[in-house]
């Protein structure tokens, strides 16, 4: 083979190898997109309200207590948007006079009104004077496409986000639940009567991403459109909040408040019954209820059971010293093993040819560990020269005099 032709064929090689590169790159992007989608977050600082509605904005006493308090309490710089609302319902009382009394019923001395159908009005920095300083906003129920409409990318919309970053609070029932998701779930009929959760506009003012919001979950019987919405677009998480109920939302967690329920649609299954969540496909087009106090990882989608317990951090050599297979009772066919997956320390079942999912466990002290929602508990034993023998794995930890379970701390 001539200089030439050996000179074409490395070209040729190194040719097909860059395109082998770029086609990996490409999916690694890919796949890192898909990551980030599959993640609902929150926001950074301050908080969200987001109610399902009902008579009398759906609102409980315990609920109007959280708003009050994260906007200040008497303190308080309350700014009222009502563009939701259609216009029969404005040109009855124009100036919010019904409205401001309802706020001030519930403790706000300080409130301002903001309205207007025009763009460029709601972009304008004489319309968002009243945001610049506010501690709290409040986007009252009616039909969110109107505020969408009024808002999205304006300064308006900035604003909102800028309350939020200097930790102030923005709430709302409703279609104000609706639209602080980046997805508008519908939450009406048509001229025709016929319903669908899938509606125009489809964008909302994204305080949580990859996130669709539905009200009046159960009292409307709403529970099995949702599914409708996730088959045409699966990124999202969807949640439905019953009326009188709503959700906190602080960071990338949020707590269920009121009287009802919330409905879970992130793609599995779970139960208080049970320890683990079904990822599998029985998961498939189901969903779960939460309730008063429960708590919901929205950048990892799943149950918050308990976020009081820190984990503590060990290095890789640590981990490595629980590694193991352990026989469980003297059976031969049943071993509880520690495994390492992902610099993740793991508890996995193994009995005869059945291979358990490992789960995730953390170091509380030494040789002490829990699983993600601190039910189990992992007690490591030594022998008499410090070599781990076995442990046994509970259903509690007794630190003290007092229990570590579940959500709380509960006398013994």
């Amino acid at each position: 083979m001539n200089i030439r032709k050996l000179t074409l064929k490395i070209l040729k090689n190194l040719t097909l190898f860059s395109l082998l590169i770029l086609v990996i790159s490409c999916q690694n992007s890919e796949n890192k997109a898909n990551t980030s989608k599959s993640q609902s977050i929150g926001p950074k600082n301050g908080a969200l309200l987001i109610g399902g509605g009902g008579k009398n904005d759906g609102m409980t006493d315990e609920m109007w207590k959280v708003f009050f308090d994260l906007a200040g309490g008497k303190s308080a710089k309350l700014v009222v948007i009502p563009t939701a609302f259609d216009e029969s319902s404005i040109n009855y009382d124009p100036e919010f006079k019904i409205l401001e009394r309802q706020f001030k019923e519930r403790g706000f001395d300080s409130i301002q009104f903001m309205h207007t159908r025009d763009t460029l009005i709601a972009n304008s920095e004489e319309f968002v004077k009243p945001l610049k300083t506010a501690t709290a906003v409040w986007l009252t129920g009616g039909r969110q496409w109107r505020t969408a409409d009024a808002y999205l990318n304006t300064k308006t919309h900035n604003e909102l986000i800028n309350l939020l970053n200097r930790n102030g609070i923005i709430g709302g029932t409703s279609a104000g639940a609706s639209i602080q998701g980046s997805y508008l779930a519908r939450g009406g009929r048509d001229i025709n009567g016929n319903y669908s959760i899938i509606g125009s506009p489809e964008i909302g003012l994204g305080f949580v991403t990859n996130t669709a919001f539905d009200q009046h979950h159960l009292y409307r019987n709403r529970q099995y459109d949702m599914f409708e919405l996730l088959k045409n677009r699966p990124e999202l998480l969807g949640v439905g909040i019953d009326e009188h109920t709503a959700i906190l939302v602080q960071g990338n967690e949020f707590e269920v408040i009121g009287d009802k329920y919330v409905a879970i649609y992130d793609g599995t299954f779970w139960s208080p019954y049970f320890n683990e969540i079904d990822t599998l496909e029985t998961g498939k087009n189901k969903f779960y209820f939460l309730k008063n106090g429960d708590k919901y990882n929205l950048k990892e989608r799943r149950v918050q059971q308990n976020k009081f317990i820190v984990k503590k951090d060990i290095s890789s050599n640590e981990q490595k010293e629980y590694v193991g297979n352990y026989l469980y009772e003297k059976s031969k066919v049943f071993y509880n093993n520690i495994v390492i997956e992902n610099d993740t320390l793991k508890f996995q079942i193994v009995r005869r040819n059945i291979v358990r999912d490992p789960i995730p466990i953390y170091s509380y002290e030494k040789d002490l560990f829990f699983d993600t929602d601190a039910e189990l508990w992992f007690h490591f034993k030594r022998d008499s020269l410090g070599q781990i023998i076995g442990f046994d794995k509970k259903t509690h930890k007794f630190i003290g005099s007092l229990n570590q379970r579940f959500n709380k701390t509960v006398n013994q």
